[in-house]
């Protein structure tokens, strides 16, 4: 089949230009043509973009740095816009100082003018600085930190500072492709990163739950959640790299921003949805809407399990509960065998899994639904996800049902029964898929006494009822 025609007039007019002004120049260590990084954004803006201009202006985006091209010679040859983003692109050397004693307050003028630029030029700088990123990372593989001797500065905690910052400037693309790349990229070459500190005096409390109380900031556009203090400090770098594939992947969940930190706990900064309020708190503050919004989670939820998920970006949910079986030291072995042996019966699939799925984890605003808290997002069978809403609905205490979901148990026990017939049917035997459904629930008893290394009673007295009965 023929390929559709398409008006590339502009773009190829700008790759010849910029084949012409880098002849003959060589990638810095490289050993191989320029034009190839510049052909390389290119490539990474046309996943953001149909936009001819944003594609010229990814081609020529070096011309004017590298080369004896000027901003008005872009203009006279493509005109304001293009000229516009290729000069926001372009460094602005110090005359007297070296590209090396220079290169700090270049890089940090850069890092300032891309956070206020336009989402335009935002998205050309992502085709230049991602085609960076991997150019560092294929070479940090090969030959450690010896590829710090290409660059002007040779200190790695320099090229850190750098990437990150611009990260975070181009944070306004988060959820793309691009963006997700280039984050791994820079957590692969310089390790996870720190989280920054915050002033609680910018935050209001928001909310709290059993892992983690949120905040509100003052300036009504983020909020945060901070873990609390029994929580691994590598779990909320975790989530915010699987925040990041999993809005990539085209699930709602609002932009997981940034790690930060009060100086003892840590957490993630996201962009704030307003107004907004939990499954939890809709049917608290509307009891009336009990049904409807049970059955708008339940269809959520089915649609969740219906995503083929990546297996390539997420960890397989049989995978972490057969670890968190082998690792628990409070089982016999025996014991271990049994849990291991409802894993290995359970079907293997691929469908997305949110992990930590309950009324408290989807959050409404005006009419759109999204996934919060999905630092536990895997892949696998449907029936790993009831094991903890059958958790939080079935063994929940009663006064922590009120503390956590703001309804009583009566009303969460109801939630249950209609969210079964919602997902599995209107005819479904509920006390028959209870029973079917339970033993999952031990999976999660079992991954949170290797958390706190103990059962408590009614643990083990749900794991001696279903699995070691």
């Amino acid at each position: 089949m023929a390929n559709k025609p398409l008006d590339t007039s502009l773009l190829d007019k700008a790759i010849v230009f910029a084949v012409n002004a880098h002849k003959g120049t060589e990638r810095r260590g490289k050993g191989f043509p320029y034009i190839v990084h510049p052909l390389e954004a290119v490539e990474i803006v046309s996943t953001l973009t149909k936009d001819q201009e944003l594609l010229a202006a990814a081609a020529l985006h070096d011309t004017v740095e590298d080369t004896d091209v000027t901003v008005e010679d872009i203009r006279h040859e493509f005109g304001d816009r293009v000229a516009k983003i290729v000069e926001e692109e372009s460094d602005k050397f110090i005359e007297g100082l070296s590209e090396e004693d220079s290169w700090h307050i270049r890089k940090e003028a850069a890092i300032n003018r891309l956070k206020n630029a336009s989402r335009d030029a935002k998205i050309v700088a992502m085709g230049d600085k991602l085609s960076n990123a991997r150019a560092i990372l294929r070479d940090y593989k090969e030959i450690g930190d010896k590829v710090w001797n290409l660059f002007h500065t040779k200190d790695p905690a320099e090229h850190e500072w750098h990437y990150r910052g611009l990260a975070d400037a181009l944070s306004d693309l988060v959820g793309s492709h691009a963006y997700t790349e280039f984050a791994k990229a820079i957590n692969e070459i310089f390790g996870q990163p720190k989280p920054e500190l915050i002033n609680m005096d910018d935050y209001v409390e928001s909310g709290d739950g059993y892992t983690a109380i949120s905040y509100n900031h003052k300036n009504g556009k983020t909020m945060m959640k901070l873990y609390s203090d029994f929580i691994p400090s590598t779990e909320p770098a975790k989530e915010l790299q699987v925040a990041w594939s999993v809005l990539d992947s085209g699930i709602v969940t609002p932009k997981a921003l940034r790690l930060v930190t009060d100086g003892k706990r840590t957490g993630i900064e996201f962009e704030r949805i307003t107004p907004k309020k939990s499954i939890a708190r809709a049917i608290s503050e509307e009891p009336e809407k009990l049904e409807f919004y049970t059955r708008e989670f339940a269809r959520l939820c089915k649609k969740l399990h219906g995503t083929p998920c990546d297996k390539n970006i997420f960890n397989s949910a049989e995978e972490h509960f057969k670890k968190a079986i082998n690792n628990n030291k409070l089982l016999t072995d025996e014991e271990k065998y049994k849990f291991v042996q409802l894993i290995s019966n359970t079907p293997a699939t691929s469908t997305c899994l949110h992990g930590d799925m309950h009324i408290g984890n989807m959050i409404v605003s005006q009419g759109k639904y999204y996934w919060i808290d999905l630092a536990d997002f895997r892949y696998g069978n449907p029936y790993y996800d009831f094991g903890m809403f059958y958790f939080v609905c079935q063994n929940t205490p009663d006064f922590l049902v009120e503390k956590l979901y703001h309804i009583t148990k009566a009303q969460i026990l109801q939630i249950w029964n209609i969210f079964l017939r919602e997902y599995f049917g209107e005819d479904t035997d509920i006390t028959a898929k209870t029973e079917e459904l339970a033993p999952y629930a031990c999976l999660y008893m079992i991954f949170f006494s290797n958390r706190t290394g103990k059962f408590d009673p009614w643990m083990l007295d749900h794991l001696h009822k279903t699995v070691l009965k």
